[in-house]
């Protein structure tokens, strides 16, 4: 399994600790990290990442899940037309998208959203109304709707079993309910 983490300044590092966790423990996923300039970036809580390249490189087909941050920089990532193309090419061809908090404003930017459900921060909705037209915001902690995983940034739990029961990753209710009560700190 081979999943593209899009990586920008300041993305919120700790929303995507337990999908990161999860994804290399339970599918043996390998991360490839990509930036849109290829240079490093630094989270929300100062770790520096190097980009292995830079988003224009990639051939998205050899993705099995996009996963992508919230965090304060994405405003500047709205724009990006690449981001935009590789988000349509992805849901094209049928590659999950698994976004938390802010970055749905990415897939609403991308018009992934239209006619469709989804959730992120109530803040980051009413800031960024205009790019989710046509889109149902349901303020819920997560939604998965298709391939698209949108949940809100205090949902990482949530957000980190659900994609990986979207990835099939998880055999049995059981090892899904054990991996959630894992990530919500129960065990």
């Amino acid at each position: 399994m081979k999943v593209l983490f899009l990586a920008y300044p300041q993305y919120a590092d700790f929303e995507i600790g337990h999908v990161l966790f999860l994804l290399r423990k339970v599918g043996k996923a390998e991360i490839v990290t990509v930036t849109v300039n290829g240079l490093p970036v630094e989270s929300i809580g100062g770790l520096k990442v190097h980009a292995e390249t830079k988003l224009t490189e990639i051939k998205v087909n050899e993705f099995d899940l996009i996963l992508i941050s919230g965090g304060d920089g994405i405003g500047e990532m709205i724009d990006e037309e690449s981001v935009s193309q590789v988000l349509q090419a992805a849901v094209k061809q049928s590659i999950p998208i698994a976004s938390i908090c802010a970055s749905a404003v990415l897939l609403g930017k991308a018009g992934l959203l239209k006619g469709k459900s989804f959730t992120c921060l109530a803040h980051t909705y009413e800031r960024n109304h205009h790019l989710f037209e046509g889109a149902t915001y349901t303020g819920e902690n997560i939604l998965v709707e298709n391939n698209i995983i949108t949940a809100k940034g205090t949902a990482f739990a949530e957000f980190a079993t659900a994609t990986c029961q979207l990835l099939d990753l998880f055999p049995t209710k059981d090892q899904y309910h054990s991996w959630l009560n894992f990530c919500r700190g129960n065990n």
